[in-house]
């Protein structure tokens, strides 16, 4: 693990462990629930319009024209929220938090909108950058959003500290000193690093590791 190579602190057992973590991913499930209601209702309502009206009549071919697509949304968003909270699962009973220090700035990257120069579009998007004990950059993620009250761009020279579980050469889980909140977080290219001890093992068996990736 790079955060021991480094010197920094590695905190026992696994983050799922930390007082607190529990209870949200818990809840973040059962928001599953109302996936699985929604898609069970849709599915429900086709049925009964078809076997009223006719699997070939007219109101029964509107309606399954308009409830398909509801159907699948639903179910496709019902299966990406399950993946999500599996993998953050997964990550946390694997993982344990490893204290690193932080910088938070915002860096220039192609944008829809923004500074045209040499026929792009730039703007400025919001990294998190994890730092070498020499103050060099070890590797960056985005900034969390959605609900995320850690550290956020303010400048070059902001440093902090955060809690990371996970690979910093493909990503994990990301939190305030403490271990909540916390989120996910990926980097936008993964790290060419190679592996210490048993990193590629623990990265496949989370899926942090891409399934094409080399040693």
């Amino acid at each position: 693990m790079i955060a021991a190579e480094y010197g920094y602190e590695v905190l026992s057992g696994v983050a799922v462990e930390t007082p607190g973590v529990e209870d949200v991913l818990r809840q973040r499930e059962r928001g599953l629930r109302w996936g699985i209601l929604a898609l069970t209702t849709e599915v429900l309502l086709l049925v009964a319009v078809l076997f009223l009206a006719g699997p070939g009549s007219t109101p029964g071919s509107v309606t399954a024209a308009c409830l398909a697509p509801v159907i699948a949304a639903t179910a496709g968003l019902t299966l990406l929220w399950r993946r999500a909270r599996r993998r953050e699962r997964l990550v946390m009973s694997t993982y344990g938090w490893q204290v690193w220090p932080v910088r938070t700035q915002d860096v220039r990257v192609i944008a829809a909108e923004g500074e045209r120069v040499q026929g792009r579009r730039w703007g400025t998007d919001g990294r998190m950058v994890l730092l070498q004990p020499d103050g060099q950059a070890h590797c960056s993620f985005p900034v969390p959003a959605d609900g995320w009250d850690g550290p956020r761009p303010r400048g070059t020279h902001a440093t902090d500290r955060v809690w990371f579980a996970g690979d910093t050469r493909f990503g994990g889980m990301v939190a305030e000193p403490g271990g909540l909140p916390f989120r996910y977080v990926v980097r936008s290219t993964p790290g060419k690093r190679r592996a210490i001890g048993p990193e590629d093992e623990l990265a496949r068996r989370t899926g942090l590791m891409p399934r094409n990736r080399r040693r």
